[in-house]
């Protein structure tokens, strides 16, 4: 009982002491970047304060900025597998003024981000990937997302549909190439239009009013009809076509199906999803002309500011007259891609021996080195997506972990 006062007492005088350096804060010059931070001696924790740091930006509220995100490149567009958009969000209501951009949040990063006063971290790699079943202090992932809910810093990641949007990071890694007729190499379809399902139904005169009452209970359908031609039912019935998505077409069928026999014909459809132009997973391009192998090379390491690559040259190393990209691990996504030159961050061993004996040679970056040099160009479409009112900063922190010694 004595310890859990003691507890409370600390609690409730870290706290003070919190809204002290706070206030100090809101009253400080607006050219100010000094993180608020200090020390829980009872813990050993280092906490900084939430209320962010004075700017010259205005910043914005995390729903806003979430939303604007996601206008962006919606998480729709990412891998199945994958886990994107908001995956910490502090407790309502949160405002940002200052996003760090990183490929990975590792513990450096994220002291980093603390010190500069970020409150908002969009990570290219989700930290949180695979379901977390506890939090705890001594795995250093699960610590790292404790220690984003206790500094208040919301994190967003976009991975796969950063790959996947038109203009991300497929199309700049490519671009390091002069190219034409660029196309991705696996298209991303969706439905045209905001419906997935079409439901048909052959109803009568009678029976159409009622069906309307009905369905009007239903948000995001549309319902549309059309008079029977040559038909023996002409006259007496009407063609029903309704509009919805797989959430509620079970709900539409169930009030149809309580009209009985005045109802006919019912049949159920699901449209048809298209390619999207410019949008999918990796890139191939055929070069406006042929280059050598070794001007290949160095195109490579001057786009990603990398002094060596791995390179595996085909047989006779052909000039290169096409390429394929897949940033990060490409493996499986450019195997039998037809293609003078394979560029990625990783990939098997024996998917770079099928390749080299097949006629394509391979450059591989290491995984991150094919993302990270995306984060520039993503910053100006950040400062124009939010109407340059947050300041957006890189973290020096954010390296790949592998090095060749």
């Amino acid at each position: 009982m004595v310890r859990t006062i003691l507890r409370k007492l600390n609690y409730h005088r870290l706290n003070s002491r919190i809204e002290t350096i706070c206030v100090h804060h809101r009253n400080s010059s607006p050219d100010s970047e000094t993180s608020c931070d200090l020390e829980d001696h009872s813990s050993g924790r280092r906490l900084y304060c939430s209320v962010p740091v004075s700017t010259n930006y205005k910043g914005m509220n995390l729903q806003e900025v979430t939303k604007r995100l996601n206008s962006l490149a919606s998480p729709s567009l990412a891998e199945k597998w994958d886990n994107v958009g908001l995956l910490v969000e502090p407790t309502p209501p949160h405002f940002v003024n200052i996003i760090m951009l990183t490929n990975d949040l590792t513990p450096p990063v994220l002291d980093e981000a603390l010190g500069k006063g970020a409150n908002m971290i969009i990570s290219y790699h989700p930290p949180i990937f695979t379901p977390l079943k506890r939090l705890r202090a001594k795995n250093w992932k699960e610590s790292l997302i404790v220690k984003c809910i206790e500094n208040r810093v919301a994190v967003y990641s976009p991975h796969t549909s950063y790959d996947c949007v038109q203009d991300g990071v497929n199309d700049w890694l490519i671009n390091c190439f002069d190219i034409q007729e660029k196309k991705p190499i696996e298209n991303h379809n969706e439905t045209v239009g905001p419906y997935t399902h079409q439901i048909c139904a052959l109803v009568s005169l009678e029976a159409i009013s009622d069906i309307r009452t009905s369905l009007a209970a239903f948000a995001d359908i549309s319902m549309s009809t059309s008079p029977l031609m040559n038909d023996t039912e002409a006259g007496t019935k009407i063609d029903v076509h309704i509009y919805c998505n797989s959430g509620n077409m079970q709900n539409i069928i169930s009030v149809l199906y309580t009209f009985k026999e005045l109802v006919t014909r019912l049949t159920c459809l699901e449209l048809s999803k298209l390619p999207k132009p410019g949008y999918g997973m990796g890139r191939r391009a055929t070069l406006t002309r042929p280059i050598t192998l070794e001007e290949a090379v160095k195109k490579v390491k001057c786009h990603l500011g990398l002094d060596k690559v791995r390179l595996a040259a085909a047989p006779g190393s052909p000039s290169v007259s096409s390429v394929a990209v897949c940033a990060g691990s490409g493996g499986s996504l450019l195997k039998d891609v037809s293609a003078s030159l394979f560029v990625t961050g990783e990939i098997s061993h024996h998917d770079i021996l099928h390749a080299m004996y097949s006629g394509t040679s391979v450059i591989v970056c290491d995984h991150s080195n094919t993302e990270r040099g995306y984060l520039s160009c993503l910053k100006e479409k950040l400062q124009s997506l939010f109407d340059n009112n947050i300041k957006i900063i890189f973290s020096t922190m954010d390296l790949e972990p592998l090095v060749i010694v």
